[in-house]
């Protein structure tokens, strides 16, 4: 499984290739949290070659974006890491074998799926990987459409990869993803890719279990009002703003109780309640852009930015909504 990507691709190319192991545990040091990967070889002979098939070529993970990755190790490899805290990735082992432990639990599975902050050990042997990375905010985003209303918590998938019949065939739309993307035909049409990501994305959230299956096999209807649509997306773009029940209700064109009501009728909730859903997950996307680098100023400084003047408030508010203090994940002290 090695450079399968047309010469030329703008999108395909060679991440990192050799016999030198040393640059093999930068490489994923480049793509996972830093300070907490460590690659051990017990016999450092072979090569290794890691080829990125689709999305930015970037160091991390875009929060809203996705990409695919083919890996080949002709040796035995322990690596020990975090998942960065924007990340899920899927790993489908194609050959040779992959013992995966989450904490300290081992994952009994030959695919494994880890979410974001996520602590593994992988054990490869002589192994070939498929690699799907997704980025957080663009699973908040896709069960947001699906549910009708922003998402209260990271969502949370099972780490244990079962082949049923939907996950084998989730696999194989994934293989034929990787080969489209070889192939250079998304770089001729990137709007077939976008499609055919939505796909693997939304086939993931139908076919592997998660946190949120339960909701999404009630099928519930995203809001019908055209009312409430203008005032979600009022919320979306003024969250930095100052905003009113009033200024929501004229973006509606409705009146204020019959907001109120739709509100609570479509979404289970008050329209102040949903906008400071929102102002949260952009709090949350700001710390971790922060303990990321590419951000600065400290957890008082985003709470306030968004709103949250009470910190003591907003730090239960959030330790409720993503598990963990602000401060955690900011990796620095208000």
């Amino acid at each position: 499984m090695r450079k399968r990507f047309s010469e030329g691709s703008t999108i395909a190319s060679t991440v990192a290739t050799g016999d030198d192991f040393d640059e093999l545990e930068n490489t994923f040091q480049a793509f996972l949290a830093p300070d907490t990967v460590k690659l051990h070889t017990p016999a450092p002979t072979g090569f290794f070659d890691i080829s990125q098939l689709s999305g930015l070529r970037i160091p991390g993970i875009d929060p809203n974006g996705l990409s695919v990755y083919e890996m080949t190790l002709d040796s035995d490899v322990v690596l020990d890491g975090e998942e960065t805290p924007d990340a899920y990735t899927v790993v489908v082992t194609i050959a040779g074998r992959n013992r995966m432990a989450i904490g300290r639990d081992p994952v009994p599975a030959r695919h494994v799926l880890t979410g974001p902050d996520a602590r593994f050990r992988a054990c490869f042997e002589h192994a070939d990987i498929l690699l799907l990375r997704v980025g957080r905010q663009l699973v908040a985003d896709a069960m947001s459409e699906r549910l009708g209303e922003a998402s209260r918590s990271t969502l949370q998938f099972d780490p244990a990869i079962v082949e049923t019949s939907g996950m084998d065939q989730w696999i194989r739309l994934l293989h034929t993803f990787s080969e489209t993307a070889a192939s250079g035909l998304f770089d001729r049409s990137p709007l077939a890719a976008t499609h055919f990501e939505k796909l693997l994305l939304h086939g993931l959230l139908d076919t592997q279990p998660h946190s949120l299956s339960g909701e999404l096999a009630q099928d519930r209807p995203r809001p019908a009002s055209t009312a409430l649509r203008r005032a979600m997306t009022y919320c979306q773009e003024h969250a930095a703003e100052a905003v009113s029940i009033g200024d929501l209700a004229v973006a509606a064109r409705i009146s204020v109780r019959a907001l109120q009501l739709a509100f609570r009728t479509e979404l289970g909730l008050t329209p102040l309640e949903y906008l400071r859903r929102v102002r949260l997950d952009h709090v949350h996307q700001d710390l971790v852009a922060i303990a990321q680098g590419r951000a600065e100023g400290t957890v008082t400084d985003v709470a306030l930015r968004w709103g949250f003047t009470h910190l003591g408030r907003f730090s239960g508010l959030y330790r409720e909504t993503y598990g963990k203090l602000p401060s955690e994940t900011a990796r620095l002290s208000a």
